[in-house]
């Protein structure tokens, strides 16, 4: 009988001993299986709310495509096709990226335009530079035009220099004075009342007409070109 109860209590004791280590093991699964709460997956941005969304500034600068004013000559953007703005000075750079643009940019230390067919006016710009076809600039004082496009059409009282690059066929200037026009194109038609400084042509089917200035062009590679002074 005695051998018995100590069976008994020995059996009792190794079954409250594997239950002792089975809560155990639980516990101890448990808590490494919960895992700490964390924020999105490497990699994964959190979409901002609409708030922020609509504060943070376009690449380039804000979009001004509805108009506005620009503050301490700051970059902008106008993007929408087809916009209409009037934006006041000063600005630092204005990109026009939307197509068809039409609009009057007061003051801008540089506008660039990517936009085909915009029309835009302006007071007193530093420098224009034009690569889509089809754009008319007039303005009214401008340091320096590049276009690099066909079909450009410039109207200015006042211009430092004028450059119609490469693929700039066909461009139309009319104005006043220019210190110096350089044509790298063909069939360019400029109309002015002065060129003071220079005139080079490397193009062919030019046709420039000046006023007083320079009395001929102080370089001419082209064929075909026509001066009247």
């Amino acid at each position: 009988m005695a051998v018995r109860e100590t069976f008994v209590r020995r059996r009792a004791a190794k079954l409250a001993a594997g239950a002792g280590v089975l809560a155990l093991a639980l516990v101890l699964t448990a808590c490494a299986g919960a895992a700490p709460s964390a924020g999105p997956a490497a990699g994964e941005q959190t979409a901002p709310s609409d708030a922020a969304a609509n504060d943070t500034p376009q690449a380039g600068g804000r979009d001004l495509s509805e108009g506005g004013s620009c503050v301490d000559g700051e970059d902008i953007v106008i993007a929408a096709a087809g916009s209409s703005a009037v934006v006041d000075g000063p600005c630092g750079t204005v990109t026009i990226s939307g197509a068809d643009f039409g609009g009057n940019i007061e003051s801008a230390e540089s506008v660039e335009v990517f936009g085909a067919n915009a029309s835009v006016l302006g007071a007193e710009w530093g420098e224009a530079r034009v690569l889509a076809d089809g754009v008319t600039l007039n303005v009214d004082s401008v340091q320096r035009l590049v276009t690099e496009a066909a079909g450009t059409h410039l109207t200015t009282q006042r211009a430092g220099e004028i450059v119609i690059d490469g693929d700039g066929d066909g461009a139309t200037v009319n104005g006043g004075e220019a210190e110096r026009v350089m044509l790298n194109a063909n069939d360019a038609t400029v109309v002015l009342t002065a060129i003071t400084g220079a005139l080079e042509v490397h193009g062919d089917r030019n046709i420039v007409n000046w006023t007083s200035g320079v009395e001929a062009p102080t370089a001419d590679t082209g064929a075909e070109n026509v001066y009247t002074h």
